[in-house]
């Protein structure tokens, strides 16, 4: 059974396929808090096996030992908040099985160039929740030089760590067609309030609030709840 938590090669039928240019990677950032306070701030990113593997269909169950035997069935575990990059193996938690995926893996070499975006213009990089969950499930993209009918895709959850730390685990990313792609379109031309620059999402992130919260309309919410209490008192 291989996890390749370590970001050693995939190895099927014989044939190695490196996935280190998913090891390792972060983004350094300055932010101001809303205290005045400026400090540097580190983004882990922890890849999963999503960027280079497939959900395994019901042919592909039918033949499972084949594929486990070669090397192209894979497992996807459930990673801990407090620390992505950590591996409990003693207490793994299966969260699906998946089928390596060449053309997953090709185009899982453009991630670190999404990493290198980001980090260059995080004022510049619009961030979207995923239907059904504000808090935790977002997306970005990034375009290609010579794919210009194409974006890459990419999903993640953000965690705080601690004040100047945050976990980014890399949940999927992928090739779509600019036009086809109803979030690739809504991540090009975000309408009003619907996108946020990944900075103020780390930002929001890191103050405790959820990543597409208004701090305005925290700080009324917050008042809100502040007399109604006050009241039952």
């Amino acid at each position: 059974m291989t996890t390749y938590n370590n970001f050693n090669p995939v190895v099927v039928a014989g044939t190695s396929y490196p996935i280190s240019h998913l090891c390792n990677l972060n983004i350094e950032l300055s932010i101001e808090f809303s205290n005045g306070d400026e400090r540097a701030i580190n983004v882990h990113m922890r890849p999963t096996n999503h960027l280079y593997s497939r959900k395994a269909e019901s042919e592909d169950y039918a033949q499972k030992n084949t594929l486990d035997s070669v090397g192209a069935w894979l497992r996807s575990y459930v990673h801990r908040l407090g620390n992505y990059q950590a591996v409990d193996t003693a207490n793994l938690q299966l969260k699906e099985e998946r089928v390596f995926c060449y053309q997953k893996w090709e185009q899982s070499k453009h991630f670190p160039l999404f990493v290198e975006h980001v980090s260059s213009s995080p004022s510049q990089v619009s961030v979207l929740a995923n239907p059904g969950d504000d808090k935790t499930c977002l997306s970005a993209l990034i375009s290609l030089e010579n794919e210009e009918d194409k974006v890459y895709l990419v999903f993640f959850h953000l965690h705080k760590v601690n004040s100047k730390e945050i976990n980014m685990l890399i949940e999927s990313a992928f090739l779509v067609l600019k036009e086809e792609s109803k979030k690739a379109q809504k991540l090009i031309k975000p309408k009003d309030k619907e996108g946020m620059p990944f900075i103020l999402i780390v930002k929001n992130v890191l103050e405790g609030r959820k990543p597409f919260e208004n701090l305005k309309r925290s700080g009324s919410s917050y008042k809100r709840k502040k007399k109604k209490n006050k009241n039952k008192t």
